[in-house]
């Protein structure tokens, strides 16, 4: 990884682009738990290829390299969220501006809930509508800490925060989804 890091320094597309796919999923998970929907994310995550290529030149190595483009993502993806702000709205008949069950590609229903069997399909529907309704600061903790197995030292400084401040805001927002889970599924058999 170090070769492919110096020559995508040196300019070497083909060096960044296979540097940047290996650090892609948690890229776009991390994307669509801030921004909420497909779209948007994809065109987060655009500017963010275009916003790294342009730096790596300038990547010291101070953090790893995932963090690195972890926080590009994140610039990126609430710039485009101020920008969304500002326009008006459009929502086409049949759709729902709310983080849809269908959004993610990915397995985070196993890695919050826990266990290691895949859950049946109604838990999948539960588990997504029930972190749909998280605030997106702790669907982005929930989804760089449980989906994307960084560690607690990497969320940290994802985020620009202390280590015990991600260790807080990491119990209320496993507090948070279990409340909404919970409130969700009363009179259910629901094991969390």
């Amino acid at each position: 990884m170090i070769d492919l890091l110096q020559r995508a320094q040196r300019g070497d597309s083909d060096a960044f682009a296979e540097l940047f796919e290996q650090h892609k999923l948690p890229l776009w998970k991390a994307a669509v738990a801030v921004l909420g929907n497909v779209d948007d994310a994809a065109d987060a995550l655009q500017d963010a290829t275009i916003k790294a290529w342009r730096a790596i030149p300038r990547f010291e190595g101070r953090s790893h390299l995932a963090t690195w483009f972890m926080r590009i993502l994140l610039h990126a993806s609430y710039d485009l969220l101020r920008k969304r702000k500002r326009e008006t709205p459009y929502a086409p008949e049949g759709f729902s501006g709310e983080f849809s069950a269908t959004l993610l590609a990915f397995d985070e229903q196993r890695a919050i809930v826990g266990g290691k069997h895949r859950p049946d399909h109604d838990v999948i529907i539960d588990v997504r509508d029930a972190i749909g309704k998280l605030s997106s600061d702790d669907r982005l903790l929930l989804t760089l800490f449980y989906v994307n197995d960084f560690p607690v030292q990497q969320v940290a400084e994802t985020m620009n925060l202390s280590e015990g401040a991600v260790r807080t805001r990491l119990v209320r927002a496993r507090d948070r989804f279990k409340a909404v889970y919970l409130s969700e599924n009363e009179g259910r058999e629901v094991a969390l």
